[in-house]
Protein backbone atom coordinates (compact mmCIF):
# COMPACT_ATOMS: atom_id res chain seq x y z
CA UNK A 1 0.00 0.00 0.00
CA UNK A 2 1.18 3.14 -0.56
CA UNK A 3 1.11 5.89 2.55
CA UNK A 4 2.61 8.65 1.28
CA UNK A 5 5.22 7.93 3.46
CA UNK A 6 9.17 9.89 2.60
CA UNK A 7 10.88 7.53 4.35
CA UNK A 8 14.05 9.44 2.97
CA UNK A 9 13.41 12.54 4.62
CA UNK A 10 11.82 11.11 7.92
CA UNK A 11 14.60 8.38 8.51
CA UNK A 12 17.76 10.42 7.12
CA UNK A 13 18.46 7.83 4.51
CA UNK A 14 20.53 8.21 1.99
CA UNK A 15 19.82 6.55 -1.48
CA UNK A 16 23.20 6.17 -2.37
CA UNK A 17 24.42 4.45 0.94
CA UNK A 18 21.63 1.61 2.10
CA UNK A 19 22.22 -1.04 4.61
CA UNK A 20 20.06 -3.41 2.75
CA UNK A 21 19.35 -2.45 -0.74
CA UNK A 22 21.08 -0.57 -3.32
CA UNK A 23 19.12 1.94 -5.76
CA UNK A 24 20.83 3.06 -9.09
CA UNK A 25 19.53 5.19 -12.15
CA UNK A 26 20.18 3.59 -15.82
CA UNK A 27 18.37 6.43 -17.74
CA UNK A 28 14.72 6.39 -17.11
CA UNK A 29 15.24 3.37 -15.51
CA UNK A 30 15.59 2.56 -11.81
CA UNK A 31 17.14 -0.69 -10.32
CA UNK A 32 16.87 -1.71 -7.03
CA UNK A 33 19.05 -4.84 -5.55
CA UNK A 34 18.29 -6.70 -2.08
CA UNK A 35 21.54 -6.71 -0.42
CA UNK A 36 21.84 -9.04 2.35
CA UNK A 37 23.58 -12.06 0.12
CA UNK A 38 24.82 -13.37 3.54
CA UNK A 39 20.84 -13.84 4.64
CA UNK A 40 19.58 -14.72 0.94
CA UNK A 41 18.57 -11.30 0.76
CA UNK A 42 15.88 -12.62 3.96
CA UNK A 43 13.11 -9.13 4.70
CA UNK A 44 14.52 -7.99 7.86
CA UNK A 45 13.51 -4.70 8.81
CA UNK A 46 16.47 -2.86 7.52
CA UNK A 47 15.05 -4.39 3.87
CA UNK A 48 11.75 -3.30 4.53
CA UNK A 49 12.33 -0.07 5.23
CA UNK A 50 15.57 0.40 2.49
CA UNK A 51 13.58 -1.40 -0.31
CA UNK A 52 10.22 1.23 0.25
CA UNK A 53 12.40 4.25 0.39
CA UNK A 54 13.28 3.08 -3.09
CA UNK A 55 9.74 2.60 -4.21
CA UNK A 56 8.82 6.05 -2.54
CA UNK A 57 11.94 7.69 -4.81
CA UNK A 58 10.62 5.28 -8.14
CA UNK A 59 6.87 6.83 -7.82
CA UNK A 60 7.42 10.07 -6.68
CA UNK A 61 10.38 10.84 -9.50
CA UNK A 62 8.68 11.84 -12.96
CA UNK A 63 12.45 10.98 -14.14
CA UNK A 64 11.63 7.65 -13.92
CA UNK A 65 9.53 5.79 -15.90
CA UNK A 66 10.09 1.97 -15.09
CA UNK A 67 12.04 0.19 -12.03
CA UNK A 68 14.05 -3.54 -12.13
CA UNK A 69 13.76 -5.36 -8.65
CA UNK A 70 16.57 -7.84 -8.15
CA UNK A 71 18.95 -9.31 -5.78
CA UNK A 72 22.14 -9.68 -5.03
CA UNK A 73 23.92 -13.20 -4.88
CA UNK A 74 22.14 -16.77 -4.51
CA UNK A 75 19.20 -15.87 -3.89
CA UNK A 76 16.46 -13.08 -5.04
CA UNK A 77 14.68 -13.15 -1.82
CA UNK A 78 13.91 -16.02 0.81
CA UNK A 79 11.24 -13.97 2.19
CA UNK A 80 11.04 -12.99 5.53
CA UNK A 81 14.13 -13.03 8.24
CA UNK A 82 12.64 -15.81 10.62
CA UNK A 83 15.94 -15.40 12.73
CA UNK A 84 14.56 -11.76 13.32
CA UNK A 85 11.39 -12.55 14.24
CA UNK A 86 11.40 -15.33 16.36
CA UNK A 87 14.54 -13.35 17.86
CA UNK A 88 12.26 -10.69 18.38
CA UNK A 89 8.72 -12.47 20.01
CA UNK A 90 10.01 -16.13 21.26
CA UNK A 91 10.39 -14.61 24.51
CA UNK A 92 6.77 -14.62 25.85
CA UNK A 93 7.23 -12.06 28.59
CA UNK A 94 9.42 -9.40 26.35
CA UNK A 95 7.26 -6.38 25.18
CA UNK A 96 10.03 -5.81 22.53
CA UNK A 97 8.14 -4.67 18.86
CA UNK A 98 9.62 -4.52 15.39
CA UNK A 99 9.32 -1.00 13.42
CA UNK A 100 7.21 -2.76 10.93
CA UNK A 101 5.20 -4.36 14.03
CA UNK A 102 4.82 -1.03 16.25
CA UNK A 103 1.78 1.03 15.74
CA UNK A 104 3.49 4.04 16.67
CA UNK A 105 6.42 3.96 14.77
CA UNK A 106 6.54 5.39 11.00
CA UNK A 107 7.54 2.09 9.88
CA UNK A 108 4.64 0.81 10.95
CA UNK A 109 2.99 -1.97 8.41
CA UNK A 110 5.43 -0.65 5.85
CA UNK A 111 6.58 -4.09 3.80
CA UNK A 112 8.40 -3.87 0.61
CA UNK A 113 6.79 -6.91 -0.75
CA UNK A 114 2.76 -5.50 -0.03
CA UNK A 115 3.56 -1.83 -1.52
CA UNK A 116 2.17 0.15 -4.42
CA UNK A 117 4.50 0.70 -7.10
CA UNK A 118 2.87 2.83 -9.49
CA UNK A 119 5.47 2.60 -12.46
CA UNK A 120 5.99 -0.47 -14.68
CA UNK A 121 8.34 -2.99 -12.66
CA UNK A 122 10.30 -5.68 -13.74
CA UNK A 123 11.21 -8.39 -11.16
CA UNK A 124 14.98 -9.94 -12.43
CA UNK A 125 14.58 -13.22 -10.57
CA UNK A 126 18.56 -14.50 -10.16
CA UNK A 127 17.94 -17.05 -7.75
CA UNK A 128 15.12 -18.15 -5.87
CA UNK A 129 12.06 -16.39 -4.61
CA UNK A 130 10.54 -17.95 -1.77
CA UNK A 131 7.57 -16.83 0.37
CA UNK A 132 7.72 -13.26 0.82
CA UNK A 133 10.31 -12.81 -1.96
CA UNK A 134 7.41 -14.63 -4.35
CA UNK A 135 5.35 -11.67 -3.19
CA UNK A 136 8.11 -9.61 -4.37
CA UNK A 137 8.11 -11.06 -7.22
CA UNK A 138 4.35 -11.19 -8.42
CA UNK A 139 4.02 -7.29 -7.40
CA UNK A 140 6.21 -6.89 -10.61
CA UNK A 141 4.19 -6.74 -14.03
CA UNK A 142 6.58 -8.83 -16.11
CA UNK A 143 9.51 -11.39 -14.72
CA UNK A 144 12.16 -12.57 -16.22
CA UNK A 145 14.02 -15.71 -14.23
CA UNK A 146 17.75 -17.41 -14.24
CA UNK A 147 17.27 -20.89 -16.20
CA UNK A 148 19.19 -22.81 -12.99
CA UNK A 149 16.10 -20.98 -10.35
CA UNK A 150 12.99 -21.18 -8.67
CA UNK A 151 9.87 -20.36 -6.81
CA UNK A 152 8.13 -21.68 -3.91
CA UNK A 153 5.78 -20.34 -0.92
CA UNK A 154 6.66 -22.43 2.20
CA UNK A 155 4.26 -20.03 4.25
CA UNK A 156 2.38 -23.35 5.44
CA UNK A 157 5.44 -25.24 6.05
CA UNK A 158 6.40 -22.53 8.79
CA UNK A 159 3.14 -22.50 9.71
CA UNK A 160 2.49 -18.64 8.52
CA UNK A 161 -0.59 -17.94 6.67
CA UNK A 162 0.05 -18.75 2.63
CA UNK A 163 -0.25 -17.14 -0.68
CA UNK A 164 -3.74 -17.35 -1.65
CA UNK A 165 -2.78 -14.80 -4.20
CA UNK A 166 -0.71 -17.49 -6.13
CA UNK A 167 -4.53 -18.62 -7.55
CA UNK A 168 -4.39 -15.28 -9.89
CA UNK A 169 -0.88 -15.95 -11.56
CA UNK A 170 -0.80 -19.74 -11.70
CA UNK A 171 -3.77 -22.34 -12.58
CA UNK A 172 -5.68 -23.23 -9.83
CA UNK A 173 -4.38 -26.85 -9.12
CA UNK A 174 -0.97 -25.80 -9.89
CA UNK A 175 -1.12 -23.03 -7.25
CA UNK A 176 -2.38 -24.94 -4.59
CA UNK A 177 -0.16 -27.76 -4.83
CA UNK A 178 2.62 -24.49 -4.78
CA UNK A 179 1.15 -23.22 -1.54
CA UNK A 180 -0.13 -26.32 0.31
CA UNK A 181 2.93 -28.64 -0.19
CA UNK A 182 6.86 -27.66 -0.23
CA UNK A 183 7.02 -27.65 -4.16
CA UNK A 184 9.42 -25.93 -5.97
CA UNK A 185 8.27 -24.67 -9.31
CA UNK A 186 11.31 -24.74 -11.55
CA UNK A 187 12.19 -21.71 -14.24
CA UNK A 188 11.16 -23.58 -16.91
CA UNK A 189 7.89 -24.47 -15.37
CA UNK A 190 7.16 -21.64 -14.28
CA UNK A 191 7.57 -20.05 -18.03
CA UNK A 192 5.52 -22.31 -19.15
CA UNK A 193 2.77 -21.72 -16.82
CA UNK A 194 2.70 -18.16 -18.09
CA UNK A 195 4.48 -16.34 -14.42
CA UNK A 196 7.59 -15.98 -16.62
CA UNK A 197 8.32 -13.86 -19.15
CA UNK A 198 11.78 -15.13 -19.89
CA UNK A 199 14.18 -18.10 -19.16
CA UNK A 200 17.57 -16.65 -19.36
CA UNK A 201 20.88 -17.80 -18.50
CA UNK A 202 21.77 -16.03 -14.62
CA UNK A 203 24.43 -13.54 -16.14
CA UNK A 204 21.83 -12.45 -18.58
CA UNK A 205 19.16 -11.79 -16.51
CA UNK A 206 19.31 -8.00 -14.96
CA UNK A 207 20.11 -7.04 -18.54
CA UNK A 208 17.18 -9.08 -20.36
CA UNK A 209 15.37 -7.36 -17.51
CA UNK A 210 16.40 -3.62 -18.12
CA UNK A 211 15.57 -4.21 -21.81
CA UNK A 212 12.12 -5.09 -20.60
CA UNK A 213 12.00 -1.90 -18.15
CA UNK A 214 13.00 0.12 -21.65
CA UNK A 215 10.70 -1.04 -23.53
CA UNK A 216 7.87 -0.10 -21.53
CA UNK A 217 9.60 3.52 -20.74
CA UNK A 218 8.88 4.19 -24.19
CA UNK A 219 5.57 3.62 -24.26
CA UNK A 220 2.76 6.50 -24.45
CA UNK A 221 2.86 7.56 -20.47
CA UNK A 222 -1.12 8.00 -20.27
CA UNK A 223 -1.77 4.11 -21.97
CA UNK A 224 0.88 3.00 -19.31
CA UNK A 225 -0.99 4.60 -16.23
CA UNK A 226 -3.68 3.24 -17.26
CA UNK A 227 -2.29 -0.13 -17.79
CA UNK A 228 -0.04 0.19 -14.71
CA UNK A 229 -3.76 0.86 -12.41
CA UNK A 230 -4.65 -2.10 -14.09
CA UNK A 231 -2.08 -4.31 -12.87
CA UNK A 232 -2.57 -2.42 -9.26
CA UNK A 233 -5.72 -3.69 -9.03
CA UNK A 234 -5.10 -6.82 -10.54
CA UNK A 235 -2.80 -7.48 -7.42
CA UNK A 236 -5.22 -6.19 -5.09
CA UNK A 237 -7.84 -8.29 -5.69
CA UNK A 238 -5.30 -11.13 -5.70
CA UNK A 239 -4.60 -10.06 -1.74
CA UNK A 240 -0.94 -9.35 -2.60
CA UNK A 241 -1.65 -5.34 -2.44
CA UNK A 242 -3.81 -4.31 0.78
CA UNK A 243 -7.61 -3.60 0.19
CA UNK A 244 -8.48 0.45 1.32
CA UNK A 245 -8.39 0.54 5.38
CA UNK A 246 -6.51 -2.73 5.84
CA UNK A 247 -3.90 -0.54 8.07
CA UNK A 248 -6.35 1.37 9.80
CA UNK A 249 -7.72 -2.30 10.88
CA UNK A 250 -4.29 -3.55 11.40
CA UNK A 251 -3.46 -0.91 13.72
CA UNK A 252 -6.43 -1.59 15.96
CA UNK A 253 -5.55 -5.05 16.52
CA UNK A 254 -1.68 -5.60 15.99
CA UNK A 255 -0.92 -6.16 19.58
CA UNK A 256 -3.43 -8.20 19.94
CA UNK A 257 -2.08 -10.00 16.89
CA UNK A 258 1.40 -10.21 18.27
CA UNK A 259 0.31 -11.39 21.72
CA UNK A 260 -1.32 -14.16 19.98
CA UNK A 261 1.55 -15.15 18.15
CA UNK A 262 3.49 -15.48 21.75
CA UNK A 263 0.50 -17.72 23.40
CA UNK A 264 -0.46 -20.30 20.79
CA UNK A 265 2.87 -23.19 20.62
CA UNK A 266 1.88 -23.66 16.70
CA UNK A 267 1.85 -20.23 15.47
CA UNK A 268 5.91 -20.16 16.97
CA UNK A 269 6.64 -23.93 16.48
CA UNK A 270 7.25 -23.59 12.48
CA UNK A 271 9.49 -21.05 12.91
CA UNK A 272 11.45 -21.82 15.88
CA UNK A 273 12.02 -25.27 14.25
CA UNK A 274 13.44 -23.37 10.77
CA UNK A 275 15.85 -21.50 12.94
CA UNK A 276 16.76 -24.84 15.07
CA UNK A 277 17.14 -26.64 11.90
CA UNK A 278 14.59 -29.29 12.93
CA UNK A 279 11.02 -30.69 11.81
CA UNK A 280 8.19 -28.91 13.06
CA UNK A 281 6.05 -30.50 15.31
CA UNK A 282 2.51 -28.98 15.23
CA UNK A 283 -0.32 -29.85 17.56
CA UNK A 284 -3.50 -27.89 16.67
CA UNK A 285 -6.53 -29.74 14.20
CA UNK A 286 -6.73 -28.41 10.05
CA UNK A 287 -10.04 -26.92 9.96
CA UNK A 288 -11.11 -23.72 8.84
CA UNK A 289 -12.75 -20.80 9.63
CA UNK A 290 -15.92 -21.80 7.94
CA UNK A 291 -15.77 -25.28 9.43
CA UNK A 292 -15.62 -23.93 13.06
CA UNK A 293 -18.77 -21.79 12.46
CA UNK A 294 -20.31 -24.94 11.08
CA UNK A 295 -19.42 -27.40 13.87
Amino acid sequence: MQFGKDLVRELGLDLGDLEAATFERRGEIAIVTMNRPEAANSLNTAMHRDVVACWDEINNNDEIRAAVITGNGRFFCAGRDIKEFVSTYGERDSSALRPIDDPAHIMFATQCNHYDVFKPLVAALNGAAVGGGLEVAIMADMVVMSDDTYIADLHAKINVGGMNSMNTFLPPMIARELTMTDRRLTAEECHRWGFANYVVPKDQVLEKAIEVAEASARMGPDSIRHLKQGSVDLQRRSGNLRPEGYYERRRENQLKAIAQVKSESDRMEGMQAFVEKREAAYSGPVKTEEAERLY
